[in-house]
């Protein structure tokens, strides 16, 4: 698997090469052994280098982990995302065997086909850009109706899994200040949505609250990004189309942390009002969901959804905010005040 992720480094082909077409025939290596499937490849520039893979890594919950397997910079040499898990993972190639292609040295894409199983059609972008960014871009396309039961909604849902942060809050936006937000456990006060639509209107979400995503916390974000430490590092996740991103966080969903490491410790432990007792023992799950109203959704019809992540050393809140301002302009992600409902 790693001499495949190195061979990925090379392969500057004008079109994209699927992992399969990658790899040399046995006819045409004559006598040099096949080799094995290409499950990853390697993407950089700048400053920033990343691996993309599919679902064929066996995680710490089996082969389902695909997205960014790694994140690394020149300032700082350990994976922003556990190394079991990954980070910007969509739920809709999740587990579901995406197939991975190289496009150039500084872009890969995992792709699936609709099938009876899974009947949606994805193809999921990852692309690094000096000096520290990944353009993430993804398509999906219905064959029929996916909504979860007892939602109106159609969800795609993005996991990130973090390294063993000391902070593992997210810092956003909200009533014109810095908010600063840890949940208290899993699956309590999860749910973070747009402060410009009225609680009324957002999606019902199921009242038996059955996932851990469903559970809304009342500090709205005032604008569609939010942020992390990991050392002396940032990391910022800028949304397009505002009114349908939904914040999801959950206080250990990257497993225990490092740090807990002969402890002693319980890093589930809970006190008396139901608050993990060791956030710093755990790694968060800093993740985010979009959604696509039922008067929007229609199977059959190809929806697109984009962001930014940056990831750079820490200078300042108005740093950040200035890395937001840049990547709206720059891609010409939409704002609260001009988005569509």
């Amino acid at each position: 698997m790693v001499v495949a992720c190195l061979l990925a480094a090379w392969l500057l082909a004008s079109s994209p090469v699927t992992a399969e077409e990658a790899r040399p025939s046995a006819a045409a290596a004559g006598t040099v052994p096949e080799m094995p499937p290409m499950h990853c490849a390697l993407i950089q520039d700048g400053e920033i280098q990343a691996i993309v893979g599919d679902a064929a890594r066996r995680g710490v919950a089996g082969p389902q982990y695909c997205g960014l397997w790694s994140l690394t910079s020149v300032h700082r040499i350990f994976n922003a995302f556990g190394n079991s898990y990954a980070g910007l993972i969509p739920s809709d190639i999740r587990g579901k065997s995406p197939t991975l292609e190289v496009a150039d040295d500084k872009t890969c894409r995992l792709t699936r086909k609709a099938d009876e199983a899974y009947p949606v059609h994805v193809t999921a972008t990852y692309q690094v850009k000096a000096p520290y960014y990944v353009d993430h871009d993804l398509t999906l396309r219905d064959e029929r109706d996916l909504r979860v039961k007892g939602t109106d909604f159609r969800e795609v849902f993005w996991c990130c899994y973090m390294n063993c942060p000391l902070d593992s809050r997210i810092h956003y936006r909200s009533g014109g200040e810095w908010h600063r937000y840890l949940t208290p456990n899993h699956g309590v006060g999860s749910r973070i949505g747009p402060s410009w639509i009225p609680q009324t209107q957002l999606e019902k979400v199921p009242a038996d609250k059955s996932s851990f995503v469903y559970d809304w916390y009342p500090r709205a974000f005032d604008e569609p990004f939010y942020y992390g430490r990991l050392g002396n590092m940032v990391l910022i996740l800028v949304f397009d189309q505002p009114d349908r991103v939904r914040f999801v966080v959950s206080p250990w969903g990257g497993s225990p942390s490092i740090r807990h490491d002969g402890s002693g410790a319980n890093p589930w432990e809970l006190d008396a009002k139901g608050v993990i007792c060791y956030p710093e023992f755990n790694s968060p799950a800093w993740d985010f969901a979009w959604i696509i109203p039922e008067k929007e959704y229609s199977p059959g019809k190809e929806y697109r959804f984009r962001l930014r992540l940056i990831y750079k050393n820490f200078v300042s809140d108005d740093d950040v905010l200035a890395e937001v301002r840049k990547a709206q302009q720059e891609l010409g992600f939409a704002l609260p005040s001009t988005s569509k409902e």
